[in-house]
Parts: structure tokens; C-alpha cells; sequence
């Protein structure tokens, strides 16, 4: 039996990897910088410790090193960019040391993980329509207002906001250094799961935004089988070397798309994926297995939506 660590159990990914790779008789561990009571999921796994936050990527990947060789993990399958960022530049210490972590590579993650760079090189290479994107020193002197402000290596929607003129600019920017600035364009969200083997097999699934909180999370969506992004998913998959599985957005503004960002880990709705009828999880294991991908069976369109639910954790 494998014995996988799912980091950030908490995230709104956790509950559908951990029952993806249980319902594969796997034996699921969590982690996260919370109590276990705190959530659910994390009452559920075989076992469960804390850790200290990712932001201190020595203090993280050392705890973690440390419980993978006390509890005999197998693999690793980080759910936050910030996990990402300190987990893929020690992917080799990890491995010798027997532990497969499931994430891209240094390189790959961090082009996904800054925006302007993924948008100049997608832009390049003419693979898919990117919003104009500046830095504040490169901003017009008349820019094309109402913005879209986003930090570089943003997440989860964290610090977005948009600014109707000058005057809101400047304030903006005056409040930290590290935004990237957009025409902001109104539109649907679209979301798409993607998953590339390191023989260059790959599957793509595409979902519109239907309903979403502030910090991006989709909550109804509708399954968008043969879309015509999965074409240009696949193109950017194998231009950035990605191997494993992460998450795309774009922007339907006035009937085109517009990418917004590659997430190098699942998206928050990945159980959507999973339910209308393709294993991402189990995807991410095998890619990084060195295993080829299961084809994508025939997908039915369709509406998911989910609710929340409230659990006794703990009684004094």
C-alpha cells in the first residue's frame, strides 16, 4: 500500500484527493499549519501533524523530510502555490531520500508562478491571447482605465483589486511593490484541469465559473466537455515543460478568451473534474510515477455545484 502525504489538508482541494486516493487503497496522511480540529478532512485521514507555514522554506521542507522518513510516505502532493514554491527546489533531496514530490519542476513552477513572465512567453510564442500586462514603471501615461492591479506571484485572488483612476492607483501602489497591472476586462470565468505525462500525454478538462467567492473558488460550475481551450491548455503545457497536474483560467471578454494564469497545483475544484468523470489526483501520481496518463473517457456536459457542511471536530 502507498502512503501519501496530502500537504494543506485544509484547502478546498483536500477532501476530493484524499477520496480519490483512498478509494485507490491508499493510505492518506495530512498536514497543514492548523490544528487538526480546525477541519474536517484533517479529522479523517490516517494520520494527521502540523507544520510550520510554507513562507519559511527551510523550517517547511526540513519538518517535512523528517515525518516522511518517521512515517514511511511514499509521496508528496502539495495543494498551495507557496507549498510549490518551497517543495520544488528541493525535489531531488526528497527523491534520494525515497519520496516522490508530486509538483513541476523549479523551472516550470516558476514561470507558472509569475504572471508577467507566463504572459510575455505565451505571448511570444503566440500560443494564446494575453490581456496586456505592465509593470508600474512601464505603464502608459494614459492608461486604459478601469485596472486590474495583481501581485506577481498572487494566489487564490489574494491582494486583486481593481482602481477606476489615477488617484486610486496611486494609492494602490503605494501599498506594495510587487503588483502587476492589467486592462481590466470584464467576464466569465472559464477553469481548466490539466495534466501532462513526461512522455507528453496529456488530458485537459474544461469547467465555466458559474458561481465563485472573492478568493476565486467555484462553487457552481458547468463541465464543458471538447472546448476549445483544451487545444490551447495542451500547447501551454508542453511550451512550459510541465509535468504533472495543474490548473489554467482564462477570461471569456466579449466572445474571446483571455489567459489569466497557470497554477501549478489543483485547483480548488478538482472534485468537480473528478466527479464528472476523470481521476486528476490519481492523474498527479501517475505522472509522476513516470506512467502514462489514462485517456479521457467521453464526458457529458453538465452542472456541479457544492455546498459546505458542519462537523463536530472536537468536544471538551
Amino acid at each position: 500500500m502507498r502512503t501519501v502525504l496530502i500537504t494543506a489538508i485544509g484547502s478546498a482541494s483536500g477532501l476530493a484527493v484524499k477520496q480519490s486516493l483512498e478509494g485507490a487503497g491508499m493510505r492518506v496522511l495530512g498536514c497543514d499549519i492548523y490544528p487538526r480540529e480546525w477541519n474536517v478532512t484533517a479529522t479523517e485521514v490516517s494520520e494527521f501533524f502540523t507544520v510550520p507555514p510554507a513562507s519559511d522554506a527551510k523550517a517547511y521542507t526540513d519538518a517535512l523530510l523528517s515525518e516522511a522518513m518517521a512515517r514511511g510516505i511514499d509521496a508528496i502532493i502539495p495543494l498551495t502555490d507557496v507549498e510549490v514554491d518551497a517543495l520544488c527546489l528541493r525535489k531531488g533531496t526528497f527523491r534520494e531520500m525515497g519520496v516522490t514530490v508530486c509538483c513541476p519542476d523549479a523551472p516550470a513552477a516558476a514561470l507558472c508562478r509569475n504572471k508577467l513572465a507566463m504572459a510575455e512567453a505565451l505571448s511570444f510564442a503566440g500560443i494564446a491571447r494575453v490581456i496586456p500586462t505592465y509593470l508600474p514603471q512601464t505603464l502608459p501615461q494614459e492608461p486604459p482605465f478601469p485596472l486590474m492591479l495583481k501581485p506577481l506571484r498572487g494566489r487564490s485572488s489574494q491582494g486583486q483589486q481593481v482602481v477606476q483612476d489615477a488617484q486610486a492607483l496611486t494609492r494602490a501602489l503605494a501599498l506594495r511593490d510587487d503588483y502587476i497591472i492589467q486592462p481590466y476586462l470584464p467576464g466569465e470565468v472559464y477553469t481548466v484541469d490539466c495534466a501532462r505525462d513526461a512522455s507528453d500525454g496529456m488530458v485537459t478538462l474544461t469547467r465555466r465559473e458559474l458561481l465563485r467567492t472573492s478568493n476565486g473558488l467555484g462553487t457552481a460550475v458547468e463541465i464543458c466537455p471538447d472546448h476549445a481551450l483544451d487545444a490551447i491548455c495542451r500547447r501551454i503545457l508542453s511550451h512550459a515543460a510541465i509535468v504533472g497536474v495543474v490548473n489554467m483560467e482564462f477570461i471569456c471578454h466579449e466572445g474571446e478568451y483571455a489567459f489569466l494564469e497557470v497554477n501549478p497545483r489543483f485547483s480548488g475544484g478538482v472534485g468537480f473534474s473528478v466527479l464528472a468523470g476523470y481521476d486528476f489526483p490519481l492523474a498527479m501520481l501517475r505522472c509522476h510515477a513516470g506512467v502514462k496518463l489514462l485517456d479521457m473517457p467521453e464526458i457529458e456536459r453538465m452542472t456541479l455545484a457544492q455546498r459546505y457542511e458542519m462537523r463536530v471536530t472536537r468536544q471538551a
